[in-house]
């Protein structure tokens, strides 16, 4: 008797909305910061579909060369990047609370080319050393002091185009605190990475949208409250941050 083949079933991968349709059907076992994410942006769909299943794992200690990292570029990292999003920072997690430390990332990596600084490696350095505040905010000095540890610095630049421009073209990222705007309704963290016929290039943390679009500097300025012009930190006693991250 011949044989034959099981014939293959196709699996259907559910739709955007059908993932939010069934959080929502399922919502009282989603914190309401989770469930938050996802009425802000439709981006974040899949990661808030995740996470009952994925909730407290960090999936890695390093950056990938391939896909994160190109030379010469402040990489875009996304705080809810499913790699380190659901990793604690304090009592959130990385893709809520974690726009400090995920800006702070890309510019350790754009700059020193280090890729075993992750998002959620600078959220547990963050913690341990008193950068995050009791109720979840990370402080602007671990923008100006707790990169020194990594090999990078900030300095607070004054808040108009000339400054922003020149301090782009010369090869330096700032990162800004934001306000209710475009970008939060809260407070936030951002990096200028570049300039581009006259706007200016960011990579937001929260928003690959937001990271596509060129902005202009009067649209920018009303929402910064303070920016930092963002470079190396070279010492002899430069000791840079090492710290086995274990993956569950």
């Amino acid at each position: 008797m011949e044989t034959q083949a099981v014939p293959e079933t196709e699996v259907l991968e559910k739709t955007s909305e059908e993932k939010r349709n069934e959080v929502l059907a399922n919502r009282y076992r989603y914190p309401e910061k989770i469930l938050g994410m996802m009425d802000k942006n439709m981006e974040t769909v899949d990661f808030v579909y995740d996470y009952l299943e994925k909730r407290g794992h960090v999936y890695t200690s390093q950056l990938d060369l391939d896909k994160d990292i190109k030379p010469g570029e402040i990489p875009l990292l996304i705080q809810w990047d499913e790699r380190w999003g659901y990793g604690q920072y304090g009592e959130n997690i990385v893709a809520t609370s974690g726009c400090g430390p995920t800006c702070m990332a890309m510019v350790i990596a754009g700059l020193t080319g280090n890729t075993t600084v992750t998002p959620y490696t600078l959220a547990v350095y963050s913690e341990e050393h008193g950068y995050l505040t009791d109720d979840g905010n990370t402080i602007w000095s671990f923008i100006t002091e707790g990169g020194k540890e990594f090999g990078v610095q900030g300095q607070t630049i004054s808040l108009n185009e000339e400054t922003v421009t020149e301090t782009l073209m010369e090869g330096n990222p700032i990162i800004c605190s934001v306000g209710p705007g475009d970008f939060t309704d809260n407070g936030h963290f951002i990096v200028l990475v570049g300039c581009k016929d006259g706007k200016i290039k960011v990579n937001d943390p929260y928003s690959y949208a937001n990271s596509e679009k060129l902005w202009e500097f009067e649209v920018l300025q009303p929402q910064i409250k303070n920016l930092w012009k963002m470079s190396k930190y070279e010492t002899d006693e430069t000791n840079l941050f090492e710290k086995h991250v274990f993956l569950e």
